[in-house]
């Protein structure tokens, strides 16, 4: 029987795991009520597992859409900013672009320009 203090890092596991293995996180219109729902819990028990990682969900989820997002970039040069923001999961260009560069301090352009100089 599991201890009650390892119940967290067993739910945030499950949280994570539905994350990576369903990509909840390219629905822009995500809620943290949809993750509990799916996985039999109260929602607040999965913004209290979130939060003990230092986040907020909204973080923890724009997280998630930036490392697709950047895998995008790094795959297909061609595309349009727009489309990646839109395909990463993002609700628009401007909170794209907006996290992005909070996260790295470059333009998603620059930072693929980067990335191509590196390689």
């Amino acid at each position: 029987m599991p201890q009650p203090d390892n119940i967290p890092d067993d739910l945030m596991l499950r949280i994570t795991q539905l994350m990576e293995t369903q990509h909840l996180y390219l629905n822009p219109e995500l809620k943290i009520t949809d993750i509990a729902e799916v996985l039999g819990v109260h929602r607040n028990a999965v913004s209290a597992c979130i939060n003990a990682q230092g986040s907020t969900f909204n973080q923890w989820v724009n997280d998630y859409r930036l490392q697709y997002a950047k895998q995008l970039l790094c795959k297909a040069s061609d595309k349009k900013i727009c489309a990646v923001a839109l395909e990463s999961g993002f609700a628009n260009e401007r909170s794209f672009f907006r996290v992005f560069k909070e996260a790295t301090g470059m333009t998603p352009k620059e930072w693929a320009a980067q990335q191509q100089s590196i390689s």
